[in-house]
């Protein structure tokens, strides 16, 4: 009994201090309703995140068996001049006893920067200017059918679903 009083109190006293300083930070009376959502929906994350409570499915990486030609899709969808076949990762949260899969691409690419001399008829000239390669992070989705060793994607359902310039050196 003392120790669920405790906690009682324990929780009081948090929730004033907690309204409190939102007073004091925003110089705004606290909407309590809102804070009250907030903090429960942060514990809730909380717990799904570490498996209280939570029925989701578990994510699967798969070895792609035919790689270069998913590589090859993959350049000529983006139009970077490459991907790295060994970054390149495959996972599905599918039931693994079906035969057709969705699954999700994840890879890292290239694309090089060309600037410089101009040229025009006879003339050329122009300042030469030196740039190393922009790297990108590409996600895509496609059906891949299940074999013994792994996965064999469907390169006609390639679909990119993501392509972020990372950085540029």
């Amino acid at each position: 009994m003392k120790f669920i009083l405790f906690l009682l109190l324990f929780g009081l006293f948090f929730e004033a201090g907690l309204f409190s300083s939102y007073t004091i930070v925003t110089s705004q009376p606290p909407d309590v309703g809102s804070l009250i959502e907030m903090q429960t929906s942060k514990l809730a994350a909380i717990w799904e995140s570490i498996g209280i409570g939570s029925n989701s499915n578990s994510t699967n990486t798969l070895k792609i068996l035919n790689g270069d030609p998913v590589v090859q899709t993959l350049k000529n969808k983006t139009g970077l001049n490459g991907v790295n076949l060994e970054t390149m990762t495959a996972t599905s949260e599918d039931d693994l006893s079906k035969k057709d899969i969705m699954v999700t691409i994840n890879a890292m690419g290239y694309k090089d920067t060309v600037s410089g001399a101009t040229s025009n008829g006879s003339k050329s000239g122009g300042q030469i200017v030196i740039t190393a390669s922009e790297k990108y992070s590409l996600t895509a989705t496609a059906m891949a059918k299940k074999k013994s060793r792994g996965i064999e994607v469907n390169v006609t359902t390639i679909k990119i679903t993501s392509l972020k310039k990372i950085y540029n050196q």
